[in-house]
C-alpha cells in the first residue's frame, strides 16, 4: 500500500524529527532576534538621533542576516518541508 501522507513513512518521520529538533532552537532564535529588531527600529524611530539604537539595530540586522544565510528556509516565503522534502504525497 502506498503511503498517503509525508509522515507515514517511518525514516521520513525519524528524519523530520530529527530535522525539528535541530531547527528549533534556530527558529526560536530568529524569531527573538526579529521582535527585538521591531522594537529596536521602534526606539529608533521614536529618538532618531539615539546612537545605542541606531548600533543595536545594525547589530540585531547582521544577526539576522547570518542566521538567514546559515538557513535560508527559515525566512522563505514556501513552507520549509517542501523545501527540504519536496512535496507531500497524496
Amino acid at each position: 500500500m502506498d503511503p498517503m501522507w509525508f509522515y507515514d513513512e517511518a525514516g521520513e518521520l525519524e528524519e523530520w524529527q530529527a530535522f525539528r529538533k535541530e531547527a528549533l532552537p534556530l527558529e526560536r532564535e530568529h524569531l527573538e532576534i526579529r521582535l527585538a529588531l521591531r522594537d529596536a527600529h521602534a526606539a529608533l524611530r521614536a529618538d532618531p538621533g539615539n546612537g545605542n539604537f541606531k548600533a543595536r539595530v545594525i547589530f540585531l540586522t547582521k544577526r539576522l542576516e547570518e542566521i538567514e544565510r546559515k538557513a535560508p528556509w527559515i525566512s522563505s516565503d514556501v513552507p520549509w518541508e517542501i523545501s527540504l522534502w519536496g512535496v507531500p504525497h497524496g
